[in-house]
């Protein structure tokens, strides 16, 4: 077996060329600043206390564009000095600091890669969801030989090809890692699977929902559970090592509801509950047995996005112009501000960020809902991550690092 860490050497030896700016072998060492998968971290909060990112005005550092248009609409991740995009069509590594493309890998990648230890390399291993089903990639990037790369898929999991997605942008939900643990959705099913990082074994799956479900939303974990929601309706919480069922619940469609059921989007678990953004509003379950604890109503049409919780503080959009900040404890209002689409909104140092397929990234004031900023340097965005002071963003134009303006 190749190891997954690059060798530290460049030019052609033996007809194998090197990356000529390899990946650092430690780069899986624990950041303050890193953003190791989507949401940040595996309960999904959106939320790193030691980030901080511009909070009056913006102002491009560096500007990346690629070979091949970067039409993804996942974000990024941020590991150790190492950015990492998918697009529609590969997975491309950038330095950090400068921008400069580290390396290209061609594949029919899907979700946002997530950052996993893996004991039986030098470098950690990225999966992410694709046509082929699960894949393990080596953060190194691997090697080249000649127009061939080699070493940079170290296995694929449930490995049919799928149908479900035929738009021109990829989108499925996003794998979660915990230490050599990814947690997620088999592409076009209601499977949730736990894969061993290193070596791809699936250590146990579960289906979620019944037949009518029409989708499996990406999965939480905290504290050895694993918490999915579905539609139509379904909240499970899974044993983290067994696989096995600790609770599902169904709560009641709104009386008002032309559905039958509950259109729920992705959770987010905290030490008080579980937070589940639903076509309404929001509901806050017991994490011991999913019972529900608060329910915030906020009238919208909400089809897309996921909650972020920041300092006892919940934002969620309602897909009908509005950001809404809830206080975590009682579910009560603590302001709502303009903000049209469906996202999933990011918060560091104080401030939300927002970003989706229209023409601006926005900065919100968590504790007032206050504008600080607004970017139009792009058609489309996708949602940001934060680092230690810079903001990185995929666009339409590329990837774009953004700081305090001077």
């Amino acid at each position: 077996m190749l190891a997954g860490g690059t060798l530290g050497l460049a030019g052609v030896v033996g007809g194998v060329r090197f990356l000529e700016r390899p990946v650092p072998l430690d780069s899986g060492a624990n950041s303050a600043f890193d953003w190791p998968m989507a949401r940040y971290d595996p309960a999904g909060t959106g939320y790193n206390p030691a980030a901080s990112g511009p909070r009056d005005d913006v102002e491009i550092v560096w500007q990346q564009d690629t070979e091949t248009p970067m039409y993804g609409q996942t974000p990024p991740i941020l590991v150790g000095g190492t950015l990492y995009v998918i697009d529609r069509q590969s997975l491309v590594a950038f330095d950090r600091d400068t921008g400069e493309i580290r390396f290209t890998r061609d594949g029919q990648y899907w979700s946002t890669p997530a950052r996993a230890a893996a004991r039986a390399y030098r470098s950690d291993t990225l999966v992410v969801s694709g046509r082929a089903g699960l894949l393990g990639l080596s953060a190194g990037g691997g090697y080249e030989v000649g127009d061939r790369s080699i070493g940079t898929e170290r296995w694929h999991s449930h490995g049919r090809e799928t149908q479900r997605w035929s738009s021109s942008t990829p989108r499925e939900p996003s794998p979660v890692t915990v230490d050599e643990t990814a947690y997620a959705v088999v592409p076009d099913t209601d499977r949730v699977v736990a894969v061993d990082a290193s070596s791809g074994r699936v250590r146990w799956e579960r289906t979620i929902g019944d037949p009518r479900s029409i989708g499996t939303n990406r999965p939480a974990v905290r504290d050895g559970t694993v918490y999915v929601s579905s539609r139509p309706g379904d909240v499970v919480a899974v044993d983290a090592e067994t696989g096995e069922t600790r609770w599902s619940v169904r709560p009641e469609p709104h009386a008002d509801s032309a559905l039958q059921y509950r259109n729920f989007r992705p959770p987010t678990v905290t030490d008080v509950g579980i937070v589940v953004p639903e076509q309404k509003g929001v509901v806050l379950l017991d994490p011991s047995d999913g019972r529900l604890r608060w329910e915030y109503v906020h009238g919208g049409n909400a089809t897309d996005g996921s909650a972020a919780v920041a300092d006892g503080t919940v934002f969620v959009t309602d897909g009908a112009g509005s950001l809404h900040a809830i206080d975590l404890e009682s579910g009560e209002r603590e302001w709502t501000a303009d903000y049209g689409p469906d996202t999933d909104p990011v918060v560091a140092d104080g401030v939300v960020y927002l970003g989706y397929q229209v023409s601006e990234l926005v900065a919100i004031d968590a504790e007032t809902g206050d504008r600080r900023w607004t970017y139009k340097g792009a058609t489309y965005f996708t949602q940001p991550i934060v680092g230690d002071g810079t903001l990185y963003v995929l666009t339409d134009d590329g990837l774009l690092a953004l700081e305090e303006a001077t």
